[in-house]
């Protein structure tokens, strides 16, 4: 018979235009739903609070903020989430940070809990600190060679899961037309999505670059932009002063934009996986990544997509040029991603190998 625990989540911010808060999303809504389970989250606060409470999720906001301040934090942070585990009597703590695994593992011993990590991206530093968890979960095996190296962690500590995709039953589909007139577009315009931080990790500067190499033969080619600005330099200097770029904030149901474009981009300098590119898939569109990491990792060019060379414009206007040249052949690779996609990012067997991982956890000495 499974016993029956209670897991807490953590992660610092909770955000629509965030993959690391979709990913964290689908864990709280599936184990809340698990009658054999209790889950709990905390996280500094962000705009999709309000699917939490949709979804009857018991959530809290504590100020695990992140960088250099979180020294001023740290006591209270500490006793905060000593007092929030005993009184609800935590099993697992289940972190999706640096800083909230660090105060997790502190108290495992003196609360008798198991601790569990997603290390959802490349960092360095605090080697000391860092990946102390029972066990980690890594987005991407290129994420978990990263973890080996840089701070000596034991393979066998490490599991790789490719975050999953879930479909949405309740959205509705049945939004091109209207979308195509809220964004002044045209039905045979050729349209390339990104969606993601605005920035230059992201690679969204060259996005641009290769956007108006491509304009000066391409007329209908328009380029929508979904997501957070952290870079206000790119918005000024490049975006603003092209009427070609559509430029949009972080929206709650992104699925109309992805049956609407042509072909998805994510042209990061550095990622860890690419969790556009599974939704790509997903919605069997054409897609276009860099040479990197986790994209490069699941994408065999001209395949099941196609890649260029990061920070390269000139590249990746040629890759793009090639999608709207070879329609056949672009529909054929997203075909073969979303067939990967379904293999590799099954959400049913996603949860029942996290389920395993916990139960191993909670059952261990």
């Amino acid at each position: 018979m499974i016993r029956q625990f209670n897991i807490l989540y953590i992660s610092p911010d909770f955000n629509h235009a965030c993959g690391v808060s979709g990913y964290v999303f689908k864990l709280l809504k599936h184990f809340n739903n698990h009658k054999s389970h209790t889950v709990y989250f905390i996280t500094n606060g962000g705009d999709a609070l309000k699917k939490l409470q949709n979804e009857n999720i018991n959530y809290k906001l504590l100020r695990f903020s992140k960088g250099w301040k979180n020294i001023f934090y740290f006591p209270f942070n500490y006793f905060s989430l000593r007092k929030f585990c005993l009184a609800n009597r935590i099993d697992i703590i289940h972190t999706h940070h640096r800083y909230p695994e660090f105060l997790s593992n502190l108290l495992k011993k003196k609360l008798n809990v198991k601790t569990i990590t997603t290390a959802h991206s490349f960092v360095n530093g605090y080697k000391k600190a860092s990946f102390k968890s029972d066990k980690i979960i890594a987005v991407s095996d290129a994420v978990k060679n990263t973890i080996i190296m840089e701070f000596n962690i034991s393979a066998e500590k490490i599991i790789t899961l490719y975050n999953c995709i879930i479909p949405d039953q309740n959205k509705s589909v049945d939004t091109n037309n209207e979308l195509l007139n809220q964004l002044k577009l045209k039905k045979d315009d050729f349209i390339i999505l990104f969606l993601g931080r605005i920035n230059e990790i992201k690679g969204v500067d060259i996005l641009i670059e290769a956007f108006r190499i491509l304009r000066k033969e391409c007329s209908s080619l328009k380029l929508v932009l979904v997501g957070n600005v952290s870079d206000k330099t790119i918005v000024k200097k490049k975006i603003q002063q092209n009427e070609n770029i559509i430029l949009l904030l972080p929206q709650s149901n992104v699925e109309p934009y992805y049956i609407l474009s042509s072909v998805i981009v994510l042209p990061s300098r550095v990622e860890s996986l690419g969790y556009t590119m599974l939704e790509a898939g997903y919605f069997k569109k054409p897609f276009i990544g860099s040479r990197t990491g986790g994209i490069a990792e699941f994408i065999e060019d001209g395949v099941n997509g196609f890649l260029f060379e990061p920070g390269n414009a000139d590249d990746l206007a040629e890759k793009i040029k090639f999608v709207i040249d070879n329609p056949k052949k672009a529909k054929s690779a997203a075909e073969e991603l979303h067939k990967k996609v379904k293999k590799y990012c099954n959400c049913e067997d996603y949860f029942a190998k996290l389920t395993s991982i916990y139960e191993d956890l909670v059952n261990s000495p």
